[in-house]
């Protein structure tokens, strides 16, 4: 096994340094595409050396990282979180246990003073991820919705990991071309994503903030998680009875209007992602879910099984105030926010307008009623994230366009099911109505007391240094006077 092992290793590590001499790409995303559909590509290859063994090589990450080549062709901007958006799309990459197996995996991974029942456990799996499946059960008279992180497919998924990063090192100790490229960051971005989607504990306790922070909200519900039973393999909520979004039979029969539902998701989505800074796949309103259960009739599902991924201050605010500025015409505004978050290092006044070119050119797509049509809120995000991506100073510019193509592919589903099952409702008015209030919102009292809470947690650690400061800027200001004179 070793051998073959190594004479994999060899081979993609030599396919990767010829690959790396073909052509000459320097940008982020082109780079990025180029890494994951070689792993793709090659990693099929190899697999047949593998045969034989228990798990052959890169079985499981060329499926992801060929799905996150194709992300990267569409979107480009998307480098910074391809791998996840490529596993979260991916429906499942292992064959599901059957519920028997399923029982004796929860049941071995709890030490037997922890042990428990599972009781009318589904046949099948409601959802096969990364490397988990989620069944719906009893636990006594409780319904419950449990996710169990497979032994068998993580193991899987880290050899894999492990191969790719090996072949990847290979190649940059070879080639200095391969070196340009950067495929070890890469691969360790890859890593990082699939470390992030399978921590079912990092998972729960963003379910239990998220279940916090909307406590109050009435069109959404965030199930309760059960700690009693969660551990690093098993991640167990308490389950809600729910209808498709999609359903608008199954909605009628309960009360519930489908195209008031699509309403209330689509401002639920919007003031989520840049009022909260969160983006929740169970808002996609392509496989949303209402419930039906008493005390929560109507409202949106939000489960735990979920992919999410929660926004920096920094990026939502500047998603909000860019989006505000291209509705209103004011690229300038635009500019500025972006040059905020980094600038050129050299030919500065040539850079600078560049991108004030880049948003002026965008701003016309939105700053009039005329102008507008046929563009949509998916347009406007995807705009939001071109600037960025074509003029990236900074990491921090990377990460914004990534962000801002992401709520543009969850509004271009949004928009598509909003005009094949409710073409009434105005997204457009929607997604307006909470940005005005978001940017009115920055600049209330409201806001200024948060901005005004938020920097006084760091005067721990500035006060005590202010008098060395203003020392330093005296004598600075002495020197410079006694030179000028």
């Amino acid at each position: 096994m070793f051998v073959r092992r190594l004479a994999t290793l060899w081979r993609l590590g030599r396919a990767f340094v010829h690959e790396s001499h073909q052509t000459h790409l320097a940008d982020d995303g082109t780079a990025m595409t180029r890494v994951a559909r070689f792993f793709a590509s090659h990693g099929a290859r190899a697999a047949p050396l593998g045969a034989g063994v228990p798990a052959p090589a890169l079985s499981q990450l060329s499926r992801v990282l060929e799905n996150a080549s194709g992300a990267l062709a569409r979107h480009p901007a998307l480098a910074e979180t391809a791998v996840r958006v490529a596993l979260a799309e991916l429906d499942g990459l292992f064959t599901p246990y059957d519920a028997a197996r399923f029982r004796a995996a929860c049941a071995a991974a709890f030490p037997a003073t922890l042990a428990f029942e599972l009781t009318a456990l589904s046949d099948v799996p409601l959802r096969s991820g990364v490397a988990e499946q989620t069944h719906v059960a009893r636990i006594g008279k409780v319904p419950v919705r449990v996710t169990l992180l497979r032994a068998d497919a993580h193991a899987e998924l880290e050899d894999d990991l492990d191969l790719a990063l090996a072949a990847a090192r290979f190649a940059e100790r070879r080639s200095s071309k391969a070196r340009e490229m950067h495929p070890v960051e890469w691969v360790r971005r890859a890593r990082e994503s699939v470390d992030a989607m399978i921590d079912l504990r990092q998972r729960a306790a963003d379910q239990s903030y998220l279940r916090f922070r909307l406590r109050e909200d009435n069109r959404l519900a965030v199930p309760e998680v059960l700690w009693d039973y969660c551990n690093d393999a098993v991640l167990t909520t308490r389950a809600i009875d729910t209808v498709a979004l999609s359903d608008a039979a199954a909605l009628a029969s309960c009360g519930l209007d489908q195209a008031n539902v699509l309403a209330t998701l689509i401002e639920a989505f919007f003031e989520m992602a840049l009022g909260i800074g969160l983006y929740h796949a169970g808002l996609d309103a392509a496989g949303a879910r209402v419930s039906i259960e008493p005390d929560t009739r109507g409202q949106i599902v939000l489960e735990a099984d979920n992919p999410m991924m929660i926004f920096a201050a920094h990026e939502r605010d500047f998603i909000v105030g860019v989006s505000h500025a291209l509705m209103e015409g004011d690229h300038k505004a635009a500019a500025r926010a972006h040059l905020e978050h980094g600038r050129p290092q050299a030919n500065v006044t040539h850079h600078e307008v560049r991108v004030e070119a880049t948003y002026r050119r965008e701003a016309e797509r939105f700053a009039s009623p005329q102008s507008r049509c046929g563009a949509g809120v998916a347009h406007l995000f995807a705009a939001i994230g071109k600037a960025p991506a074509e003029h990236m100073f900074s990491a921090s510019h990377g990460r914004i366009a990534s962000r801002a193509v992401l709520l543009a592919r969850a509004a271009e589903r949004i928009e598509r099911v909003a005009q094949d099952i409710a073409p009434n409702v105005d997204v457009w008015k929607i997604a307006r109505k909470v940005i005005v209030r978001l940017v009115a919102d920055q600049f209330s009292m409201r806001g200024m007391a948060a901005r005004f809470a938020h920097e006084a947690t760091h005067w721990a650690h500035t006060l005590p240094r202010l008098p060395s400061l203003m020392a330093r800027r005296a004598a600075a200001s002495q020197r410079t006077g006694g030179t000028s004179r």
